[in-house]
């Protein structure tokens, strides 16, 4: 019964770290030079309060679940979606060091082509955050037993 519940609250809290950087990346397609500075603070804010504390509950939930129904480690499934896990989230903190990089260029005005090659970044940061997300689903979802 508690694996049914801690199923039940892992799913649901996946679909706010979904959620949530699904916004995020909303957010940060919406970015001109004159609204920057706040919607960077905006996407820290969305990552301090929901994608880090709900990532965390994430890893709680799902070794938990591991630990009750008694899954080996040496599983494929699992140790695929432990690596898509960690590749996802660095993949985001990269995403937000490129994007706060870019703020600071931008604001000082140093270089012309630093914020577009920052951009570029942020966007190869966000395609791995999504392959790592897609393939952390695939394993799951095909998981032996």
């Amino acid at each position: 019964m508690l694996y049914n519940y801690l199923k039940i609250l892992h799913i649901l809290s996946a679909t706010s770290v979904l959620t949530s950087i699904a916004y995020s990346y909303h957010l940060w397609r919406s970015i001109h030079p004159h609204n920057l500075a706040m919607i960077c603070e905006r996407i820290q804010k969305q990552t301090t309060l929901i994608i880090i504390p709900f990532a965390i509950f994430q890893l709680a939930t799902g070794f938990t679940m591991i630990s009750l129904q008694h899954y080996s480690w040496a599983e494929f499934w699992l140790g695929g979606s432990v690596v898509s896990f960690i590749s996802a989230i660095a993949s985001w903190f990269g995403f937000l060091y490129f994007l706060l990089l870019s703020q600071q260029v931008t604001i000082s005005g140093s270089a012309k082509n630093k914020p577009r090659r920052y951009r570029r970044i942020q966007s190869l940061m966000l395609i791995l955050c999504a392959l790592g997300l897609l393939s952390m689903v695939f394993f799951m979802a095909n998981k032996t037993g």
